[in-house]
């Protein structure tokens, strides 16, 4: 069933995943490219033919490879096995089932170096692995090749093995074919149990070379039962040996570097490990080049340097050009006292899709795309990706893609891996315009690319090789020219013993390729757990089991998590939904979807009895924040009021609230979406008819204001800086009574003549840009001002000249603002041609 998926995920919908192409049929490519510090049960992706992945087990590591990285069968360095985490982790020895002779695996037992299996199911298994010997993997009567580059290691202890094929269960038979080369004596063995058939190769010997990677290939020829060794091009020796398929097995089996033991080790390294259906090589050849696919070489788009990072200097001139600056913080201020910055709630919210009765994931991505189409992605049934589509970002339409799956037409990438969120990337050639950063099943994180966000291609080494528990943010920082990423870790514990929902942030210049990260041993694991609770297993990466990548742990820096000194007990950051601000530098935002956990350990009982069944509510409830921050790394959340909060919209209860990744602007709004539900999390009584997603409209920049008292005025003054630009325009409410004054100071803080704020023509409205006058102090203004109210308001008098905007003649001088404030909202300021 997974063979059919793949074909129809390669052909119906054109939607691939990458690798390179050959004149022989690629069966599996394994480039063993991951990370060199991988942890064990982390995956080992095939890049070419079949989607074949793998898992790295306590007796192999990566090394230093012939052109990126290697297996090697090194051991990883020694754990002690935790003698106490969840089920699923699997620390406990097991007894040897009734009928076999091997103990199930286990951390205990999970010496293998690089293994797939269709047995041992009793393990979390969330890798999906091929049936090898459904598979042209299983070697048989046909035209095959298999090849791989090999470094001898030092030590020539004897035997060891290339790779073993098994019909399983492992090691309760010996219905396998096995490649072995002879360390001691520079031997290669290949041996297939269905045939009985055994046959040594011995050239090689001569050519093999402790310390120096040889290019090794075997092709057979049926027809001929003729089997070659290549060595570095060279045809080194033939032998006559009859090949069959193993009999297909349920718990059949693929171990590299060792055999279904764990024993026989390889003394070396293997790379590139590729098999082939067809003869490769038919003659000798010039050794190949990696067959890693090509990435591109992509300039990164460069903006102006952040000019508020936590590492940016605090004094000086400022270079503020016409950047719009949004008000969502103190950092232009030199004084800001008398003033608070405060939450501002969308201005109205509908709901735009009902009730959405099939499976569809809650976590939304809204982007508009280059015609203009609003675009919402989101998951639906086993996790395949969908997509809707709207001219007016309230009528939705489900688009006919072309693959239908359980009932959804609306598929754009068939396989499970919901959780991203697309972005239109400015770097990469145009096939590579959009980006999509997602967990695939529970296998690791994973890059996919499109030209036109219809079509997607996963790239098969994993960027993040962990397992993914919730949405993963993506975002492109032009301005530290880094691509920005969010995960969920699960590894931190709540002071009741729970879980400590948290995010850390992941940051690479090169997309492509796995993105830094730095690994834990578990004596450093061990020493966070000092000062900061950590749950067990530690290390963290045990905890699926030795077949299932673990979770994020705190190998990254946090910067997503619940504030103990102001949030209640058991609070979680269930998904941050952080991106770079569109349409202001220097402005990152962020609306984390705040979960109220009513199952958390050590809470008054007052409180989990909420939990039970009879209240017909579920484990806890959800709402959304607004968090800011001036580089990504920093963040302010504001917690009250809500910016979502739990509330009844549109007649219904929404007891859950995740906003959606992206905006949209439309004039002076942004439209924002969200899923919200009427059922509690992890519901005891489900209602699908309840879910929907929303409409929230905000003023632009509206987010978050610099509010001053109604009951004074409030003056504040700017740190110093320099401008671009003729006109400056503010995004202010000052209500009905309130008002605001701007006055602009020279670099040592004394009004320019002119500019005063005293000379400011007051401003009082409710206004997205308003443009800021003076009264022109060179104008003869005696008749202006001898006009009495009720003469003012029926003047014919032409005052054209009697206010003055223009700033060009401070352009590029180092000024500063000073602002008179009374019941007043401050959203931003720029200044402009």
């Amino acid at each position: 069933m997974k063979k059919n998926v793949f074909k129809i995920f390669s052909i119906a919908v054109g939607v691939c995943v990458s690798g390179p192409s050959f004149a022989a049929d690629t069966v599996a490519l394994w480039l063993f490219d991951e990370p060199e510090w991988l942890y064990p049960s982390h995956t080992l992706d095939s890049s070419g033919g079949l989607d074949s992945p793998m898992v790295l087990g306590l007796g192999g590591t990566l090394t230093e490879g012939k052109w990126d990285r290697a297996l090697s069968t090194v051991p990883h360095a020694k754990v002690d096995i935790p003698d106490h985490g969840e089920a699923t982790a699997s620390l406990d020895r097991l007894t040897i089932p009734a009928g076999r002779t091997q103990e199930p695996l286990t951390w205990h037992t999970a010496n293998f170096a690089a293994l797939m299996t269709g047995g041992e199911n009793h393990l979390r298994k969330e890798v999906s692995f091929v049936n090898p010997t459904d598979t042209d993997l299983n070697l048989g009567d046909f035209d095959w090749t298999v090849e791989f580059w090999l470094k001898l290691g030092s030590s020539k202890k004897g035997e060891g093995v290339i790779f073993e094929i098994g019909s399983g269960p492992r090691a309760e038979n010996e219905m396998v074919t096995r490649l072995t080369l002879d360390a001691k004596s520079g031997y290669f063995s290949f041996s297939n149990a269905a045939t009985g058939k055994r046959v040594e190769l011995r050239s090689a010997a001569k050519r093999l070379k402790v310390g120096v990677w040889s290019h090794c290939a075997f092709t057979y020829l049926s027809d001929d039962d003729a089997l070659t060794l290549y060595v570095d091009g060279d045809s080194s020796e033939s032998a006559s040996i009859e090949f069959d398929r193993l009999p297909e097995g349920k718990e059949s089996y693929v171990s590299i570097g060792r055999d279904g033991y764990w024993n026989r080790p390889l003394e070396g390294a293997i790379d590139e490990l590729r098999i082939s259906r067809g003869l490769v090589y038919a003659g000798s050849f010039e050794a190949p080049n990696s067959f890693a696919p090509a990435v591109p070489k992509i300039e990164l788009s460069k903006g102006v340097p952040l000019r508020f990072g936590h590492d940016a200097p605090k004094k000086g001139v400022l270079q503020l050009g016409s950047s719009k600056h949004v008000f969502w913080d103190d950092a232009l201020l030199e004084s800001s006292e008398g003033i608070s910055f405060n939450t501002r709630q969308p201005k109205y919210i509908e709901r735009v899709v009902e009730g959405l009765l099939g499976q569809v994931r809650k976590h939304l991505t809204v982007i508009e795309d280059e015609q203009g189409m609003i675009r919402i992605y989101h998951g639906v049934a086993d996790d395949y990706l969908g997509i809707r589509i709207s001219h007016d970002g309230v009528n939705f339409e489900v688009p006919d893609t072309g693959y239908h799956w359980k009932g959804d037409k609306n598929v754009v990438i068939p396989e499970p891996a919901p959780l991203g969120r697309p972005i239109i990337d400015p770097n990469g050639p145009p096939e590579h315009r959009w980006k999509y950063v997602s967990g695939l099943e529970g296998r690791g994180v994973y890059l996919y690319t499109s030209p036109d966000g219809w079509k997607w291609m996963r790239h098969r080494t994993a960027v993040l090789p962990f397992r993914s528990g919730s949405q993963s943010s993506l975002y492109y920082d032009e301005q530290r020219q880094l691509y920005v990423g969010f995960q969920r870790t699960g590894h931190p514990m709540t002071a009741g013993g729970g879980t400590s929902r948290e995010f850390v942030i992941s940051e690479t210049a090169d997309v492509y390729s796995p993105w830094p990260v730095d690994p834990l041993t578990q004596a450093e694991a061990m020493k966070i757990a000092e000062t900061r609770p950590l749950r067990y297993p530690i290390p963290w990466w045990m905890d699926n089991g030795p077949l299932t990548p673990g979770d994020f742990s705190v190998e990254m820096p946090t910067v997503f998590a619940p504030d103990n000194e102001v949030d209640p007990g058991g609070s979680g950051i269930y998904v941050p939904k952080a991106m770079k601000y569109p349409w202001a530098e220097d402005a990152y935002i962020s609306f984390p979807a705040m979960y109220y956990d009513y199952e958390e350990p050590q809470q008054p009982l007052t409180r989990r009895i909420l939990y039970h069944p009879s209240y017909k509510k579920g484990s806890g409830t959800m709402e959304s924040h607004v968090a800011v921050s001036r580089d990504g790394v920093s963040w302010k959340r504001f917690m009250r009021p809500a910016y979502i909060p739990m509330d009844t919209y549109q007649d219904r209860e929404i007891h859950q609230i995740y906003m959606s990744e992206g905006m949209i602007r439309r004039g002076d709004e942004i439209w924002q979406y969200f899923y919200g539900q009427e059922e509690y999390h992890s519901p005891a009584v489900r209602n699908k008819a309840g879910n929907g997603i929303y409409r929230a409209v905000q003023r632009l920049d509206g987010f978050v204001s610099a509010d001053t008292p109604y009951d004074q005025e409030i003056t504040v003054m700017t740190r110093p800086f320099t401008f671009d630009g003729k006109r400056l325009e503010l995004n202010i409410d000052t209500g009905a009574l309130g008002y605001a004054l701007v006055g602009i100071l020279d670099e040592k803080g004394k009004p320019i003549p002119g500019f005063e704020s005293d000379n400011c023509v007051w401003i009082n409205g409710n206004y997205i840009a308003h443009e800021v006058e003076w009264l022109n102090s060179k104008a003869d203004l005696s008749e202006v001002t001898a006009l009495n109210a009720d003469k003012m308001r029926h003047s014919t008098l032409d005052i054209s000249n009697a206010t003055v905007s223009d700033l060009s003649k401070l352009a590029g001088k180092t000024i500063r603002l000073q602002f008179r404030m009374r019941g007043t909202s401050l959203f931003a300021m720029q200044f402009v041609e």
